[in-house]
C-alpha cells in the first residue's frame, strides 16, 4: 500500500489523484477549506476539517501530514483549533501515546454547539443595552432579540429532530 492508498473501510477510494485523493475528495477538501477560511479560521484549518469529514475511523498527525502533505506543527494547531469549536474530538489507543483526530458528525452536535456561540453572542449583545443610547439601544436591543430567537428556533429544531430519530 502506497502512502496514499488507504484500505476501503477508512473513507477514501484506493485510485488516487495527482494529490492522494479523487478529484471528488480534493474538492470537498478544498471547498471545506474556503468556507471555513470566510469563518475567519485558517484555510488549513478547513481544509482538515474537511479530510476528517470524509474519514470513517480517527487519524493520527503523521497520517494527516503524509495524505495532506502539509507541515506537522500546522496540522497540529489545525486540529487543536477544531477541537476547541467541538468539530473534532480527539482520543488516544490502548497501549499509545499517539492522539487520534475525529471528526463530530451529528448535526445535533453541530446546531447545539453553535447555539452555545449564538447564546454567548446574544449575552454580550444584551450586556450593551444599558450602556448604550438612542438608536444604538435600539440596535443591540433589536439584535439581541433577533439572536435569542434564533436560539430558540434552534433548540426547538433538534428537540424535533430527536423525536422523529428516536420514533423511527
Amino acid at each position: 500500500m502506497t502512502d496514499h492508498e488507504s484500505t476501503a473501510d477508512d473513507g477514501f477510494s484506493p485510485a488516487p489523484g495527482p494529490d492522494g485523493f479523487s478529484e471528488a475528495e480534493a474538492s470537498f477538501i478544498s471547498e471545506m477549506g474556503s468556507l471555513m477560511e470566510r469563518w475567519g479560521l485558517p484555510q488549513a484549518t478547513g481544509r482538515l476539517f474537511g479530510y476528517l469529514l470524509l474519514r470513517n475511523k480517527p487519524v493520527d498527525l503523521d497520517t494527516m501530514t503524509r495524505e495532506l502533505g502539509q507541515a506537522k506543527s500546522g496540522l497540529s494547531v489545525a486540529a487543536r483549533q477544531l477541537e476547541a469549536w467541538t468539530l473534532v474530538r480527539r482520543s488516544t489507543r490502548p497501549g499509545s501515546r499517539r492522539i487520534d483526530y475525529e471528526a463530530v458528525g451529528d448535526l445535533q452536535h453541530l446546531l447545539l454547539v453553535n447555539n452555545a456561540h449564538m447564546r454567548k453572542f446574544t449575552e454580550t449583545l444584551t450586556s450593551g443595552i444599558p450602556v448604550a443610547h438612542g438608536e444604538a439601544r435600539e440596535r443591540l436591543a433589536s439584535l439581541a432579540d433577533l439572536f435569542n430567537g434564533f436560539v430558540e428556533q434552534t433548540e426547538s429544531l433538534v428537540a424535533a429532530w430527536e423525536a422523529r430519530r428516536g420514533a423511527s
